[in-house]
């Protein structure tokens, strides 16, 4: 498997950092995760050998804030393959699928789901189902809810990829996350005046000292510190990855357009 990251950064999109997605080869079938606006780099061409030929699309969206799902208005532009969007359950997040109506709708956007050129599939996803294996594929998704405004899922691919964005800093993580090989964990800030008042600051989002001690206590072969602050400057996140390695020194910076293979 391949991952290439699409899109790094959170809340609003800068030159370099586009808002948060991730894209994974999966045999012949491309898995999505999140649908910011780094789903447009699928438009270039260094990306568009990630959409297959006649494979399948998954989308797994963590949440449905619009940093995380604008890029659903992208995808007529970017593939005709079947797309099939796995939403997270509405007690997971207050809300269900039928949301996608709602918000992939006039007057927001000319045109319904339903309504695009596109065959587009809409599943609950529901953490307390177990895993979900997609049609010809032998790698299985995990969820598992987190604390975050709304809710959000965080999602494990086998033992290859951990993807945990929007959500506070949660030890039980570690169990969830345990031995994969890279973890992609959300790093919004640094901590400024030690861990519980930053945690206590953050209101549903993590610090990169606490991402790097869930990828270190669960034993995760690389983090990638995603999700960046998008106010913030090179500096700032080199500060960041400076202070992460020093408790989980297999740590890099999220970049559009970084790849593992996996």
């Amino acid at each position: 498997m391949e991952l290439v990251v699409l899109g790094s950064g959170g809340w609003v999109p800068t030159p370099k950092r586009a808002t948060t997605s991730m894209a994974l080869r999966v045999g012949d079938d491309l898995w999505l995760f999140d649908a910011g606006t780094g789903l447009a780099r699928l438009g270039e061409p260094g990306f568009r050998h990630l959409i297959p030929k006649t494979g399948i699309i998954h989308l797994w969206l963590s949440h449905l804030h619009l940093d995380h799902t604008v890029g659903l208005t992208f995808m007529t532009a970017l593939w005709r393959n079947l797309t099939v969007i796995h939403v997270p359950a509405s007690a997971s997040t207050q809300f269900g699928p039928e949301v996608l109506d709602r918000l992939v709708a006039p007057p927001f956007f000319p045109h319904r789901l339903s309504e695009f050129e596109v065959e587009v599939r809409v599943e609950f996803l529901d953490p307390e189902g177990g895993p979900v294996r997609t049609a010809g594929s032998a790698v299985t998704v995990s969820a598992r809810e987190q604390t975050h405004a709304g809710g959000s899922l965080g999602f494990r691919v086998g033992d290859a990829l951990a993807f945990l964005t929007d959500t506070a800093y949660d030890p039980g993580a570690v169990s969830f996350v345990r031995g994969v090989q890279v973890l992609v964990h959300e790093a919004w800030a640094r901590e400024e005046h030690g861990a519980e008042e930053t945690r206590a600051s953050l209101k549903g989002h993590t610090s990169a000292e606490d991402a790097a001690r869930v990828a270190r206590d669960a034993g995760a072969g690389e983090l990638l510190l995603s999700h960046l602050p998008p106010l913030r400057d090179d500096a700032y996140y080199e500060e960041m990855l400076e202070r992460a390695r020093a408790i989980h020194p297999r740590t890099a910076l999220c970049e559009d357009g970084l790849t593992r293979s996996l």
